[in-house]
């Protein structure tokens, strides 16, 4: 099985009752042609970086699931998002293990410590020049 990251935007005016009956078909497009749903999170209303049909903000959707490479389930669920009026835009990437949608970057302090060891190895060469003459 292969892991993927479905992402999909919504267009912005559609009522909550439409856009959860929405994301509940197209979860169940996946989970019934044999792919496996690991996680479905809506992100937020975001703004986009070019008009789209006319909308400029769209609400994104992040689906993480495992399929065959050739599975059913991309195929169909691709066919119907480019023929229904509420998805905007769609795209699947391969990924090697999943990832929180937000994860956290390097902390400085990591940076920091890296800098301090590289000074403390740098230092002692230092002394042993000005010692030397």
């Amino acid at each position: 099985m292969t892991k993927y990251e479905l992402l999909y935007i919504i267009r912005p005016n559609i009522d909550d009752a439409a856009k959860t009956a929405l994301v509940e078909r197209f979860d169940g497009v996946l989970t019934d042609n044999g792919a496996t749903i690991v996680e479905s999170k809506t992100w937020e209303k975001r703004r986009l970086a070019y008009e789209v049909k006319d909308f400029k903000e769209g609400i994104y959707q992040i689906i993480n699931l495992e399929a065959e490479s050739d599975s059913a389930a991309l195929s169909e669920f691709d066919r119907l998002a480019k023929i229904s009026p509420d998805i905007l835009r769609h795209m699947f990437v391969i990924v090697e293990e999943f990832v929180a949608p937000k994860a956290p970057k390097a902390s400085r302090k990591a940076k920091t410590e890296d800098t301090e060891v590289a000074e403390e190895i740098a230092a002692p060469a230092a002394e042993a020049t000005v010692e030397a003459e």
